[in-house]
């Protein structure tokens, strides 16, 4: 009697025997098998395999089976009747509406991605997900739009707002073929045509865009409210008179230049905004030019009605800004806090060139940033092209100081870190300068055409040819003053005027092919020195030269005569 009342007493599932379990827990909508659900079974919790399986050895009859999966309502099932455990979970989901950022209407084709899920997607724009997991992050797109990415954490529904994918096409105005490479701009936002001259930009652009590419005029362009965007622009081929600060504040000097600008074929100016000296033609607002004394000696009082006139007689405008030959810097620049000078390595005085002007260092920081405001505000002027000069080492010329003897703030300096300087320099300030929104070109020796290697003063042509917009080699005759290598000597070079710049520019040319370098040389409207041969230089000898430019392939040209009186002809008419 006592066992049978123990029996009468005893729980349920301790008298039923106990059972093996064995099930697979599925997605009730595609049958499909769900790994990692979470199985409780009595004091146990199982974890399902990659085939939603899941098996227990012994479990009580009377025990629940609930069954938990991210994504997933939760289940409850019985283990009675005795069977093999088919679970069927059923997918939670959310509705995604997806509308068209600019216009808020909802677009019929865009499609939803994320690992593991379903989509049922309707013509109005909504897209039904599922299952939604916790934290689950959706891709969401549709022709002609960005893709958007959304996460989901619980709502029943979620919206993305795609922006319309805007694409742009330079064209040469001319041709109508496309320009590869052009620079594109707003604020301080960059893209860069392709190959093809396309581009894409990342969103609806709050102002013009900005369009910068060598040979061609800059121009801006207002995309409105279109998606495809074309950008043409014009080419243009600088041919330019060189003034100098004192020339340029010379009214005289001025009038003659715009007079020539109306009749002949000059279209453009380059005006010293720092020349070698290192004193500024214009009061700048630059902090280290007040510092160390670069404003006391102004030409332009009134930078902004001169470039008003230039703008109005549409006159293209390229300021000049020598950098590392600044004697001004060198000699003042501790009165900023910090020395800028090159110098002689035994006197330890400033090291300066046969005409006693002094350089800085090429190295210093604070010199590429001062160099790089000057030109950034002269974009700001409004010039459209910033032209630096005396990017280099010091060369060795007789007279002065040996470059050997040069002391800079690296103990010892290589060709690759003279080379490094001079490209890192000109890569930064392009950068600035591009937006700032004009166009960076680099005065060069016009040994750098003919020459492998470094020059000697940090400059190789091949580090330089991706390094601007344009490449202007003085290559003009009186520059080489031993001869063309191999080709012509001294004092013959001084007669051949139209052989020089041809061959000087075929080679630079023929020597960058493959990266498309626009070359713009200096020509010479001065008679040759008269330590040379003394040469005279008229209308003949500047046709020449104007002529072997363009029969080699530049782009234009610029005449250097730094008196500045462009009374000897030669350059052509309209």
């Amino acid at each position: 009697m006592l066992g049978i009342l123990i029996l009468a007493l005893a729980p349920l599932d301790l008298l039923l025997p106990k059972v093996p379990v064995r099930g697979v827990v599925r997605d009730r909508a595609s049958a499909e098998p769900i790994a990692g659900a979470r199985v409780k079974l009595g004091p146990a919790t199982l974890t399902t395999d990659r085939a939603g399986g899941f098996s227990v050895e012994r479990a009580s009859m009377t025990e629940t089976i609930q069954v938990e999966a991210d994504g997933y309502q939760t289940s409850r099932s019985s283990i009675w009747p005795m069977r093999e455990l088919l679970l069927d979970l059923v997918p939670r989901s959310f509705a995604l509406d997806v509308r068209d950022a600019e216009t808020n209407e909802p677009i019929a084709d865009a499609v939803a991605v994320a690992p593991g899920i379903r989509v049922q997607p309707s013509e109005s724009g909504r897209i039904r997900v599922e299952p939604a997991r916790d934290n689950l992050v959706v891709t969401v797109s549709a022709p002609g739009f960005l893709n958007a990415v959304v996460r989901y954490r619980g709502e029943s529904d979620l919206s993305a707002a795609l922006q319309p994918r805007l694409t742009g096409v330079v064209v040469d105005g001319s041709t109508g073929r496309t320009v590869p490479g052009a620079f594109v701009s707003q604020g301080d936002v960059t893209w860069t045509a392709d190959a093809n001259g396309a581009f894409e930009l990342d969103r609806r652009p709050s102002g013009p865009l900005r369009i910068l590419a060598p040979g061609y005029r800059r121009v801006e362009v207002d995309p409105g409210q279109e998606r495809q965007i074309v950008a043409r622009i014009e080419p243009f081929a600088v041919k330019a008179l060189y003034l100098t600060a004192n020339g340029v504040g010379d009214r005289a000097v001025r009038q003659n230049v715009l007079a020539l600008a109306e009749k002949t074929e000059v279209n453009a100016v380059v005006i010293d905004v720092k020349g070698d000296r290192g004193r500024l033609t214009y009061r700048s607002n630059v902090p280290l030019a007040d510092a160390i004394g670069a404003n006391a000696g102004p030409t332009v009082p009134n930078v902004d009605e001169l470039m008003a006139e230039l703008k109005q007689r549409n006159v293209y405008t390229i300021a000049r800004i020598v950098v590392f030959k600044d004697d001004v810097l060198a000699r003042s620049s501790v009165r900023a806090g910090f020395d800028a000078a090159v110098r002689e390595r035994f006197s330890n005085q400033p090291w300066a060139e046969a005409d006693g002007m002094g350089w800085v260092d090429p190295f210093r920081p604070e010199i590429w940033e001062y160099n790089i405001d000057l030109a950034r505000e002269a974009a700001a002027k409004g010039f459209d092209e910033v032209m630096f000069d005396a990017v280099r080492f010091p060369a060795e010329v007789p007279g002065a100081f040996s470059a050997k003897q040069a002391q800079y703030s690296r103990p010892w300096v290589t060709e690759q870190d003279r080379v490094e300087a001079v490209g890192g320099f000109l890569k930064r300030a392009r950068e600035q300068v591009h937006l700032a929104g004009a166009f960076v070109s680099l005065d060069v020796q016009g040994y750098v055409a003919w020459n492998d290697g470094d020059n000697g003063v940090g400059q190789d042509l091949d580090v330089l040819a991706s390094a601007v917009d344009y490449l202007c080699p003085t290559v003009h005759p009186s520059a080489f003053r031993t001869g063309l290598p191999g080709l012509v000597g001294f004092p013959q070079v001084i007669q051949q005027p139209y052989a020089v710049v041809f061959e000087s520019v075929r080679r630079a040319r023929a020597r960058t092919a493959e990266r498309g370098t626009v070359f713009r040389p200096w020509l010479q409207y001065f008679d040759d020195f008269s330590w040379q041969t003394g040469r005279a230089y008229r209308t003949a000898e500047i046709d020449a030269q104007r002529n072997g430019a363009y029969a080699a392939g530049a782009a234009g040209w610029m005449m250097w005569d730094p008196s500045n009186r462009y009374v000897r002809g030669g350059l052509g008419s309209r």
